[in-house]
């Protein structure tokens, strides 16, 4: 069964809100296999991650980085539409 916590919906996704600075610097590798990348919204600006990077040992070296950024739930509509050829 899939885990919806990580999609956005319509009530929202908890993220953690980063600027594209913030985004710039954390996005990459953390520990082999495991890699940050920042989403954009819509607005071109503001970027997220979802909040259970915090929790996930894979990022523990930018924990407290990631533990500083503010939080926010995140609605669908934030996000940038997806390409026709690319919805079911």
């Amino acid at each position: 069964m899939q885990d919806d916590s990580e999609q956005p919906d319509a009530t929202g996704t908890e993220c953690l809100i980063l600027t594209a600075t913030d985004a710039a610097a954390l996005a990459g590798p953390t520990a082999p296999g495991a890699a940050l990348a920042p989403v954009a919204l819509a607005d071109g600006v503001t970027f997220v991650l979802p909040l259970q990077v915090l929790d996930d040992p894979a990022h523990q070296a930018l924990s407290a980085l990631l533990a500083q950024l503010p939080v926010e739930r995140v609605e669908a509509t934030r996000f940038p539409a997806l390409p026709a050829q690319l919805v079911p």
